[in-house]
């Protein structure tokens, strides 16, 4: 056994001479020493090489493209989005039922307890914060602030108390008339989608959408009275359009880069002074 490796070794071992020979006279090109040992580990090492190559081309080149079952970079971009998106998806389903399970506690007269453990039952606590000065929208309507009238005679002035105004929407006030300086309206959580009504008949003096308070409405009334509804999701009326106390005139929704959940921002003004809301209409 010994015998016949060792005679192996000594043929792969064995060295032979490879030359060259010019086909017309016969001289002598080139002379090597090679061999069978040399000549196999040089043909392993290219076969090495070459797969390292093809594999380094398919996997960083859009070779691998052409694997069949491979996806396109478009799909496996697509992939990737819907995964994205399914996990926005899922995040705002809990947000919808926990708001939902907020809104069934305050219809049924249960007072909202944050929870303080980790559960998944928890309840989110909506926190509308009392919305800035909108200086987009200031700019839009105009330096002279909210004194849009019809009406040049002061005579028609009239006692608030006379006048009966219909609820823009239903729902629970979570930030106050004046509870903040420069806060000059009632902020009104309800449902999303739920409807936004006109408080008197009137005229539609705005109605356009801004990036901080979303679709906005301007009505003017009588007795030099200004009805603004802001956060909208979207609006039914234009500008110029006469509208009747009651009608449908927009959306609730949660537009606006001032908004942190479906809301409506109501102001009321007369004369150029805001008016407390509360103190005329039943939320």
């Amino acid at each position: 056994m010994a015998n016949k490796f060792s005679n192996f070794i000594k043929k792969i071992a064995k060295r032979y001479r490879l030359t060259v020979h010019d086909t017309q006279n016969f001289t002598e090109v080139y002379a090597a020493s090679v061999s069978k040992l040399k000549l196999w580990m040089l043909i392993t090492l290219l076969f090495v090489a070459g797969m390292a190559l093809v594999v380094l081309l398919f996997f960083y080149t859009p070779l691998k493209y052409t694997v069949p079952g491979y996806p396109s970079k478009q799909i496996r971009e697509l992939m990737i989005y819907n995964s994205l998106m399914l996990d926005s998806l899922k995040i705002e389903i809990e947000k919808r039922d926990n708001y939902f399970k907020q809104i069934q506690t305050i219809l049924s007269g249960n007072t909202i307890v944050k929870n303080t453990d980790n559960s998944k039952e928890k309840i989110d606590i909506i926190d509308v914060e009392p919305m800035e000065s909108d200086t987009v929208f200031d700019s839009l309507i105009g330096p002279e602030k909210y004194k849009f009238s019809y009406f040049n005679n002061e005579e028609e002035k009239i006692e608030m108390s006379r006048i009966t105004l219909f609820p823009p929407t239903k729902g629970m006030v979570v930030n106050r008339f004046g509870s903040t300086p420069g806060h000059y309206g009632t902020d009104i959580v309800g449902e999303k989608d739920a409807s936004i009504s006109a408080i008197l008949p009137g005229t539609v003096l705005f109605a356009e959408w801004s990036v901080t308070t979303g679709y906005v409405i301007q009505i003017q009334h009588d007795y030099n009275l200004i009805s603004i509804y802001k956060h909208n999701a979207e609006i039914f009326v234009k500008t110029g359009d006469r509208v009747k106390a009651g009608d449908l005139i927009a959306i609730m929704g949660n537009e606006g880069e001032y908004s942190t959940g479906p809301h409506l921002h109501f102001e009321l003004w007369q004369n150029g002074i805001p008016l407390n809301p509360e103190n005329y209409i039943n939320f």
